[in-house]
């Protein structure tokens, strides 16, 4: 955590931070990325994944057109949850001990692929709305 005083604005935001990130991480500091001497909120597969996230989004538009309510065939979200079930399933069996690459490899894969389901789902919804919105007009 921060090296602010305790009891300071930096410190209270930087808790709140690794709070709000601790019911969705482990927050193992070995497992972490740091920076000037401090672990990130999240370990390094989840800060990958969010980081394959943005990256999703910031090339959607050059592969899909932004109104696109077509999701891609499941695989490609099952292949990219596979691959990260299988670097997790291997660790813990001890078979293969996983690594910060095989963690950010298969952290970013399935960050990456996200936007290409949950941007056209999101779309769906918008249209479902808006077409409900128009249909309640003609009603009235």
């Amino acid at each position: 955590m921060a090296n602010s005083k305790p009891g300071s604005i930096l410190n209270s935001i930087s808790q709140g931070i690794y709070t709000f990130f601790s019911t969705t991480c482990h927050q193992e500091e070995s497992r972490s990325f740091h920076i000037f001497g401090e672990m990130f909120a999240v370990c390094s597969r989840c800060f990958i994944l969010y980081a394959g996230f943005l990256a999703g989004v910031i090339v959607y538009p050059f592969f899909k057109k932004l109104d696109n309510t077509t999701l891609p065939h499941v695989w490609m979200l099952l292949s990219a949850a596979g691959l990260m079930l299988a670097d997790v399933l291997l660790d813990i069996s001890g078979i293969h001990k996983n690594t910060f690459l095989t963690r950010s490899i298969t952290g970013f894969l399935l960050g990456v692929v996200l936007p290409f389901y949950l941007i056209p789902g999101f779309t769906m919804v918008y249209l479902e709305l808006k077409n409900f919105k128009n249909y309640k007009k003609k009603i009235k």
